[in-house]
């Protein structure tokens, strides 16, 4: 765990800070640098003897912009922005899905002494699970899953660069979607019966009081690729139906 927590820290130190300038009526966010990280797969061991193995879900790391303290302080001071909205949205085919979304504030508040922030400013975790495992810990601690789900994904892969972009921060557009402030653990998001598709975050600044985002969402320039499932045969579920 502190190795995990050490290289996401030296990760963090040597991203490039993002300057807010603020010349006319426009206000720029540049350079930004986002990069997604340790992609994993959850297996889940499943049968009336946990005979075998399929997937729960998959979890990645995104790491949030860095920008200085005071150019965060001139966001909220003159717009009101106190985080970064972050959502979610998977492509399969030529249709798109919003799996929904979390925010992180500028100013986490502290949970108790000498602990971590409520949220953080460095990077975000997502969680992805099979809709056979997303409704609740009963729901997954099922020894033959819900839904008939004997996935496991064979092949996955994080697509893309870590470039840098820029975002263009001054028109207010209402978000009244329900979204999720950052905790200690990862964020949950449903992605059905099948969870191959392409992942993409899309990132804005935000105002959590008023439900407002203050520019377009802007997508980053890398994904998670889940390319292919396999169907795994578990012989003492046939015929059970567990959320029945």
């Amino acid at each position: 765990m502190k190795a995990i927590l050490l290289t996401l820290l030296l990760t963090f130190s040597c991203t490039k800070s993002a300057e807010v300038s603020r010349e006319g009526m426009e206000i720029q966010v540049s350079p930004i640098t986002m990069k997604i990280s340790h992609l994993n797969e959850i297996e889940w061991a499943v049968g009336m003897k946990k005979e075998e193995d399929i997937t729960q879900s998959i979890t990645f790391i995104v790491n949030m912009p860095k920008v200085s303290e005071s150019d965060l302080d001139f966001l909220t001071e003159r717009l009101g922005v106190d985080a970064w909205i972050v959502r979610l949205i998977v492509a399969r085919g030529s249709e798109s899905q919003d799996l929904g979304s979390l925010y992180s504030l500028f100013r986490p508040k502290k949970i108790a002494r000498g602990s971590y922030d409520s949220g953080t400013a460095s990077s975000v975790s997502l969680k992805v699970y099979y809709a056979a495992a997303y409704a609740s810990e009963k729901f997954r601690r099922f020894k033959c899953p819900a839904f008939d789900h004997s996935k496991k994904i064979s092949s996955m892969s994080i697509k893309g660069n870590n470039d840098d972009f820029s975002l263009t921060v001054g028109k207010t557009l209402s978000y009244p979607e329900k979204s999720h402030l950052v905790e200690l653990t990862p964020s949950s998001f449903n992605g059905g019966h099948s969870l191959v598709g392409e992942y993409f975050i899309e990132i804005a600044p935000y105002n959590s009081k008023k439900k407002t985002i203050h520019a377009n969402f802007k997508r980053i320039p890398m994904s998670v690729f889940v390319e292919s499932e396999t169907l795994i045969r578990i012989k003492s579920c046939d015929g059970i139906n567990p959320e029945i």
